[in-house]
């Protein structure tokens, strides 16, 4: 009996181009970001005062927190990062959810009026 080949794999190479896109849309939002704020911050903070390059250095570190959250949080959704912190072991068997017939559920639940009302 010959052996049996290994189970193919769905999605194998899904995550290769998701990350691909995402590290291409991800460098192209830091080259926007550098063309259009970051060489023009750096241009104007030669000839600025102590409290403008205070400004531009206030404004330039919360667009990188920004960036940096960006980065994290798609990195976080390309790698699936849920999948790591399963509760389930991948040997359980899932459980049913049993479903309760809501109409049978009301009238269990209603209390009949007194013969008084």
């Amino acid at each position: 009996m010959p052996a049996r080949p290994p189970p193919a794999r769905r999605h194998a190479g899904r995550m290769h181009w998701a990350m691909v896109v995402f590290a291409l849309g991800f460098s192209s939002l830091i080259v926007l970001v550098s063309h259009y704020y970051l060489y023009p911050a750096m241009e104007a903070a030669r000839e600025a005062t102590t409290h403008e390059k205070a400004g531009l250095r206030a404004y330039s570190t919360l667009l990188l927190a920004v960036m940096l959250f960006i980065l994290l949080v798609g990195l976080s959704m390309v790698y699936r990062a849920g999948h790591w912190f399963r509760t389930r072991r991948s040997g359980e068997a899932r459980t049913k959810t049993e479903y309760v017939d809501a109409w049978a559920e009301a009238g269990r639940r209603m209390k009949t009026p007194d013969e008084h009302e």
